[in-house]
């Protein structure tokens, strides 16, 4: 073999290891690439879990703190009460206070009547609403 071929064939070599060795490093980057991406998708999901968890401890709490104040509203009602009873029996005698609760329970009745009323109302309204509508698609099919 002459030199020159010698040359030719050692520079093809050389070239050939050297796309080799560029092509090596192209997989050891998207292997680095796929390693990230895999590595983000665990801590989203980390931190998912880290979310969930924290909103179900934070439930409890918020339930307890919805009780706790329901209570004290509950309390603050009677204690509202209590002074109402003094007041009205202090100003206008002990009969008074009961002559109140019948008067109160009388608003409580015109008050459950005129709900009704109006829930009657709203669903008069909305069935008009869907004859109407049934009405518009009757005109258009036959329109059409």
């Amino acid at each position: 073999m002459k030199t020159t071929e010698i040359n030719a064939g050692a520079k093809a070599a050389i070239g050939t290891l050297r796309e080799s060795i560029a092509v090596g490093k192209e997989g050891a980057k998207i292997v680095t690439d796929i390693q990230a991406e895999m590595h983000a998708v665990v801590n989203q999901e980390r931190q998912k879990r880290a979310r969930a968890l924290k909103e179900k401890e934070q439930l409890g709490s918020q339930q307890e703190q919805t009780a706790y104040r329901k209570f004290l509203e509950r309390a603050q009602a009677a204690q509202d009460t209590a002074d109402l009873k003094n007041h009205i029996i202090k100003t206008h005698g002990p009969k008074s206070w009961e002559e109140f609760l019948k008067v109160k329970a009388e608003v409580e009745k015109h008050d459950i009547a005129e709900a009704r009323l109006v829930k009657t109302d709203e669903d008069k309204i909305n069935n008009l609403f869907w004859w109407c509508i049934v009405a518009a698609f009757i005109i258009v099919y036959f329109i059409s």
